[in-house]
């Protein structure tokens, strides 16, 4: 499998989201890193997707919205980077090296 990191458009990243999401036995592995000095997410949920969409805005850019049972994520273009990453979706901080979410698929 390639692990090749590449930068892709929020599009891109949604179309893979969304295709995952449309395969029911697929759980998500959310990972939320914020300042971290210890390797370890603050937050971690292992959950179905419900619902993905993705909006555009004039302020913010586009905007992917994931919902699971448990906890709704948003992700504004203007605050962060996207990658995919092999499996994984990667969301980066563009503010600062120590905030990301990977999202992996299992």
């Amino acid at each position: 499998m390639n692990n090749i990191k590449q930068f892709n458009s929020y599009q891109t990243t949604f179309n893979k989201l969304i295709k995952q999401a449309n395969n029911d036995l697929i759980k998500i592995n959310i990972a939320y890193y914020h300042h971290d000095y210890q390797s370890e997410p603050f937050l971690h949920i292992e959950a179905h997707i419900e619902n993905v969409h993705i909006e555009e805005t004039i302020d913010y850019g586009k905007i992917i919205t994931i919902h699971t049972n448990e906890v709704a994520l948003s992700f504004f273009e203007k605050n962060y980077l996207t990658n995919i990453s092999g499996d994984a979706v990667v969301f980066s901080s563009k503010h600062d090296e120590e905030t990301y979410c990977i999202i992996e698929f299992c």
